[in-house]
This record gives C-alpha cells, sequence and structure tokens, in this order.
C-alpha cells in the first residue's frame, strides 16, 4: 500500500494550482486523513463540508487505493464548480445540500467539517451517526476554538463522544464508534 506522499507524487502540484485556495485543511491535516484512509480501508466515506474540494480531493487518492467511495456535502454553488471534473478518476460524489440531509448509510468514515457552529455541528451529528457502521472513524475538524463562533468541542460535549484531539493547525478530533462495537 501506498503512502500519502507517495499517493501525492505527480499529482499535488495540480491540485494545488487547479483548485482555488480555501479555508481548508492544513496539508498536515490532509496527510493525517489520508493516512486514516489507508489504514482502516473504508469503503462508503462521508465528508460534510467540501468547499471547493480540496481536502476531498486529497482524500479521494486514498479512497481511491483502497477502493472506496467518497460522499461529499455542501449546501453552496462552490462544491460544483467543476474542481472535482479536473479529477475525473477520483470515487467522489457531490450534493449541493446540508451535511445534515446526508441519507447515504454504512458509513465507515466520516470527516465532520461543514459550519462549525455548535447547533450545525449537532445536527450532522445526529443525522450522520445513526448511519455510522460498528467501527466506523469520525474525524472532526476546527476544534481549536480559534474563532468565536466554532464550537466543535461544544458539540462534542454536549453528545458526550469520547474523542482524541490531536494539536493541528486548525485543531482535529477523532472519535472512534466503539459504543457499537462487541
Amino acid at each position: 500500500m501506498k503512502t500519502p506522499e507517495q499517493l501525492l507524487e505527480g499529482i499535488e502540484d495540480k491540485i494545488i494550482s487547479e483548485i482555488p485556495q480555501d479555508d481548508s485543511t492544513s496539508r498536515e491535516e490532509k496527510l493525517i486523513l489520508m493516512q486514516a484512509i489507508l489504514d482502516n480501508k473504508p469503503k462508503v466515506i462521508v465528508e460534510t463540508g467540501t468547499h471547493r474540494g480540496k481536502t476531498t480531493v486529497y482524500m479521494g487518492l486514498a479512497a481511491k487505493e483502497v477502493g472506496a467511495q467518497i460522499h461529499t456535502f455542501d449546501p453552496f454553488e462552490w462544491g460544483a464548480y467543476g474542481n472535482f471534473g479536473k479529477f475525473l478518476d477520483l470515487p467522489i460524489t457531490y450534493y449541493q445540500r446540508a451535511g445534515k440531509l446526508c441519507d447515504i448509510k454504512n458509513i465507515d468514515f466520516f470527516f465532520c467539517d461543514g459550519w462549525h457552529e455548535k447547533v450545525y455541528v449537532l445536527e450532522e451529528i445526529d443525522s450522520i451517526f445513526p448511519n455510522l457502521n460498528k467501527n466506523a472513524t469520525v474525524y472532526f475538524h476546527d476544534t481549536n476554538g480559534s474563532n468565536p463562533s466554532c464550537d466543535v468541542p461544544g458539540a462534542i460535549d454536549e453528545r458526550k463522544l469520547k474523542v482524541k484531539y490531536l494539536k493541528t493547525l486548525n485543531g482535529m478530533a477523532i472519535y472512534e464508534n466503539i459504543s457499537n462495537k462487541s
């Protein structure tokens, strides 16, 4: 199995040049997500907060490597501007709707990166978590509280989720669906 760095060889410059800069995850965070996909080998991946799709494409490289499909949700048009069209060989399906409206079942891997206000994070947790498979892994983004309107940790605490916080540029938290493990 290739590493994230190997998967990016020869294509990372194209990703950076083809997809406009956004308020996306840092490169380190993208590599963490890619490695998690490679390690966990999910079949069904859901992402909320597509934005322009840069992180989605990075994850798509790992998804292709393990035979997974990414379903990515964002209610705004910017995700539909054709950024995925430049990377047609990646297993990505874009939905122009809010993450809380995700109707995908049997989710193995969820990257929660939609609106970061507590109410919206709670909506995504409440609508997507019932569709997580046993042993699913969830990554929350923007957990460092650098923006006063962000309260991802508040939503995590309110739902009493046991997570491991990662000290990355924007902050990440990992939740494993151990409540359903036998």
